[in-house]
Formats: structure tokens, C-alpha cells, sequence
């Protein structure tokens, strides 16, 4: 009898934590495009008012703290190396490596892939249009997200834990 209580919180607490686990997953998603975002804000900042080139806004995103500040640093360093050809390779290079641990979608990267695109070949002011273009599409899916992820974290916990009942009904 104990073995199947002891079975049986195994079973409930597995299926509860693997729902909190997917609800971190969405929430974590839209930290770190707010995180994006305010890179970009100051990458975009920094071009505009200090005149800096691409390598230099990078490397000061890089040098805050947050999600992608490797990855800032590392499209900055490479840059000043005159790596691999264009902006735009050295970009989406570094961006697929990066994104294997976030949790940015296909969508998100599809977009950060075309900001790459617009900026490499640009003078400065297309290069702020392209900027001002991510920003707003990025703050729509941030807007849209924040709206939708209240409702979907508090589904994904509740289907955990419904998850696991169901499970003990069907076990026992």
C-alpha cells in the first residue's frame, strides 16, 4: 500500500512539474525578446547618437548583462576581425549557435534573420529604418505574447496536474 502512494505522488508530481516546466518555457520566451528588444533599442541608440558602427553597438550590447550579451559580443569580435565575409553571415552564424539554449521560436529567429539581411548592406539611415522595423514587429509579438501568456502558463500547470490525475485514475 505505501509502494502505491509512493508510485502514485512520483506519477502526480512528475506530470505537475513537467507543466510547470512547459509554462517557465513560455514565460522565458518572452523575457528573453524583451531582452532582444532592449539590445536592439540600444544598439539602435547608439548608432543614431553616438555614430557608432555596427561592431561598436554590438560590443556595447554585449558588455550589459542579459540573455544575449555572448552573443553580442561574439558577432562584435567578429567583426572586427573582418570574419567570414559579410555582416549578415557573421550575424546568422552566431545567431543558430545562440539559439540552440533559448527559447526563441522559428519565427523569432526568421525575424532577427531578415533584421541581418537589411542592416549588412545599408548606409546609416536605411540601417535605422531596418531597426526601427524590428523594433516594431518585435514589440507587437511582445505585446501579443504578454496578452496570450497569462492565460497559457496557468493552462499548462493546470493540464500538468490533470495530466497526473488522469494518469493515477487510468494506473490504479
Amino acid at each position: 500500500m505505501l509502494l502505491k502512494i509512493a508510485g502514485s505522488a512520483a506519477v502526480l508530481l512528475a506530470c505537475a512539474g513537467f507543466g510547470f516546466f512547459a509554462a517557465s518555457e513560455v514565460e522565458r520566451r518572452e523575457q528573453q525578446l524583451r531582452s532582444l528588444y532592449a539590445s536592439f533599442l540600444l544598439i539602435q541608440g547608439d548608432i543614431r547618437y553616438r555614430k557608432s558602427s555596427l561592431p561598436e553597438a554590438f560590443l556595447m550590447a554585449g558588455r550589459k548583462q542579459g540573455d544575449f550579451a555572448a552573443f553580442f559580443d561574439a558577432v562584435a569580435r567578429r567583426l572586427y576581425r573582418y570574419e567570414d565575409g559579410s555582416f549578415e553571415q557573421v550575424f546568422c552564424e552566431e545567431l543558430r549557435k545562440c539559439a540552440k539554449e533559448s527559447a526563441l521560436k522559428k519565427k523569432d529567429i526568421a525575424l532577427l534573420e531578415q533584421l541581418s539581411g537589411m542592416c549588412g548592406q545599408m548606409d546609416g539611415e536605411l540601417t535605422m529604418a531596418a531597426f526601427d522595423w524590428y523594433l516594431e514587429q518585435a514589440g507587437e509579438e511582445i505585446d501579443v505574447l504578454a496578452r496570450e501568456n497569462v492565460q497559457k502558463t496557468a493552462l499548462l500547470k493546470r493540464m500538468g496536474i490533470l495530466a497526473g490525475i488522469f494518469l493515477l485514475v487510468l494506473l490504479l
